[in-house]
């Protein structure tokens, strides 16, 4: 089961993932970010610390949608992986691709500077 929510912060959308980002989660996951570039968030905080599972296709779709969200000029930041999501993204060579952070708070104030 999975839970995101979703809110904005001074120009960034944050979406905070709770659960497993399964077949389900994939699907939520993919309309809550394509909800994000409708409303014109193009910068937008990924939070992953209560998600306890993601499979392949999950991080395809977090892939998919940085993509997108450069495309705009915008850009996704990460925060939160957990050790198994870690090496997933090293396993699937992505981790290059995005920016991790800690906290919430330094993405957040990290995409605010870049604005």
């Amino acid at each position: 089961m999975i839970s995101i929510e979703t809110l904005r912060r001074g120009g960034v959308s944050i979406v905070r993932v709770e659960g497993d980002v399964d077949e389900e989660g994939v699907r939520q996951l993919r309309m809550t970010l394509v909800n994000c570039l409708r409303d014109n968030g193009y910068t937008v905080v990924v939070n992953l610390a209560g998600m306890k599972f993601i499979s392949y296709m999950g991080v395809g779709v977090l892939v998919e949608r940085l993509r997108q969200f450069r495309t705009y000029n915008g850009d996704m930041k990460l925060v939160g992986l957990n050790v198994y999501t870690q090496r997933l993204f090293r396993m699937t060579g992505v981790t290059s691709l995005f920016d991790v952070y800690q906290t919430e708070a330094d993405a957040i104030r990290e995409c605010q500077k870049a604005a």
